[in-house]
Protein backbone atom coordinates (compact mmCIF):
# COMPACT_ATOMS: atom_id res chain seq x y z
CA UNK A 1 0.00 0.00 0.00
CA UNK A 2 2.75 2.51 0.88
CA UNK A 3 3.65 4.30 -1.86
CA UNK A 4 5.69 7.49 0.16
CA UNK A 5 8.33 7.30 2.67
CA UNK A 6 6.16 10.18 4.37
CA UNK A 7 4.64 9.69 7.75
CA UNK A 8 0.90 10.67 6.54
CA UNK A 9 -0.60 8.97 3.66
CA UNK A 10 -3.69 8.92 2.15
CA UNK A 11 -5.88 6.10 2.99
CA UNK A 12 -8.26 5.74 0.36
CA UNK A 13 -9.20 6.81 -2.93
CA UNK A 14 -6.77 6.68 -6.48
CA UNK A 15 -4.02 8.63 -3.96
CA UNK A 16 -4.61 5.73 -1.72
CA UNK A 17 -0.47 5.31 -0.10
CA UNK A 18 0.93 8.28 -1.53
CA UNK A 19 1.93 11.17 0.90
CA UNK A 20 -0.47 13.39 2.34
CA UNK A 21 -1.00 16.76 1.42
CA UNK A 22 -0.25 19.97 3.48
CA UNK A 23 -3.42 21.06 3.01
CA UNK A 24 -5.07 17.75 3.75
CA UNK A 25 -3.17 17.36 6.73
CA UNK A 26 -4.01 20.74 7.74
CA UNK A 27 -7.76 20.16 8.10
CA UNK A 28 -6.98 16.75 9.82
CA UNK A 29 -5.40 18.79 12.93
CA UNK A 30 -8.62 21.05 12.99
CA UNK A 31 -10.81 18.55 13.12
CA UNK A 32 -9.28 16.88 15.63
CA UNK A 33 -8.62 19.92 17.40
CA UNK A 34 -12.48 20.57 16.83
CA UNK A 35 -13.22 16.84 17.91
CA UNK A 36 -11.84 17.79 21.17
CA UNK A 37 -14.31 20.52 21.90
CA UNK A 38 -17.29 19.11 20.63
CA UNK A 39 -15.84 16.13 23.51
CA UNK A 40 -15.00 18.36 26.17
CA UNK A 41 -17.93 20.64 25.71
CA UNK A 42 -16.41 23.87 24.98
CA UNK A 43 -16.99 26.31 22.35
CA UNK A 44 -14.61 26.15 19.85
CA UNK A 45 -12.35 29.85 20.01
CA UNK A 46 -11.99 31.77 16.58
CA UNK A 47 -8.89 31.35 14.72
CA UNK A 48 -8.09 28.15 15.36
CA UNK A 49 -5.55 26.89 12.72
CA UNK A 50 -3.46 23.94 12.05
CA UNK A 51 -0.49 26.20 12.38
CA UNK A 52 -1.43 27.51 15.44
CA UNK A 53 -0.64 23.83 17.29
CA UNK A 54 3.12 24.93 16.70
CA UNK A 55 2.95 28.26 19.42
CA UNK A 56 0.59 26.17 21.96
CA UNK A 57 2.77 22.94 21.39
CA UNK A 58 6.55 24.60 21.94
CA UNK A 59 4.93 27.08 24.50
CA UNK A 60 4.22 24.45 26.90
CA UNK A 61 7.54 22.32 26.14
CA UNK A 62 9.08 25.41 27.27
CA UNK A 63 6.79 26.11 30.38
CA UNK A 64 7.77 21.85 31.37
CA UNK A 65 11.66 22.93 30.76
CA UNK A 66 12.77 21.98 27.58
CA UNK A 67 15.77 23.76 26.86
CA UNK A 68 15.27 26.24 24.18
CA UNK A 69 17.73 25.35 21.68
CA UNK A 70 16.17 22.13 21.86
CA UNK A 71 12.87 23.28 20.77
CA UNK A 72 14.43 25.46 17.96
CA UNK A 73 16.61 22.21 16.59
CA UNK A 74 13.01 20.21 16.92
CA UNK A 75 10.86 23.15 14.82
CA UNK A 76 13.91 24.05 12.59
CA UNK A 77 13.91 27.68 13.63
CA UNK A 78 17.85 28.75 13.69
CA UNK A 79 17.14 31.35 16.31
CA UNK A 80 15.54 31.18 19.59
CA UNK A 81 14.50 34.70 18.83
CA UNK A 82 12.13 32.78 16.05
CA UNK A 83 10.02 31.73 18.88
CA UNK A 84 9.97 34.85 21.25
CA UNK A 85 8.75 36.64 18.48
CA UNK A 86 6.04 34.64 16.85
CA UNK A 87 5.32 31.38 18.34
CA UNK A 88 5.60 32.37 22.48
CA UNK A 89 1.97 32.21 23.85
CA UNK A 90 0.82 32.60 28.02
CA UNK A 91 0.29 28.57 28.40
CA UNK A 92 0.81 29.43 32.33
CA UNK A 93 -2.88 30.30 32.13
CA UNK A 94 -5.40 28.18 30.60
CA UNK A 95 -5.13 28.97 26.57
CA UNK A 96 -8.14 27.88 24.89
CA UNK A 97 -6.29 25.12 23.03
CA UNK A 98 -4.41 23.29 25.99
CA UNK A 99 -7.79 23.61 27.86
CA UNK A 100 -9.66 21.56 24.97
CA UNK A 101 -6.39 19.19 24.06
CA UNK A 102 -4.71 18.43 27.38
CA UNK A 103 -5.74 16.84 30.67
CA UNK A 104 -7.62 18.69 32.67
CA UNK A 105 -5.04 18.35 35.75
CA UNK A 106 -2.23 19.40 32.95
CA UNK A 107 -4.09 21.85 31.54
CA UNK A 108 -5.26 23.75 34.14
CA UNK A 109 -2.21 23.33 36.88
CA UNK A 110 0.27 25.85 35.20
Amino acid sequence: MRRSEQLFLCYGGPKKGCALSKQRLSHWVVDAITQAYRHSGRPLPSGVRCHSTRAVATSWAALRGVPLQDICDAASWASPTTFSRFYRVNVATPHPLGVALLPTSTASSH
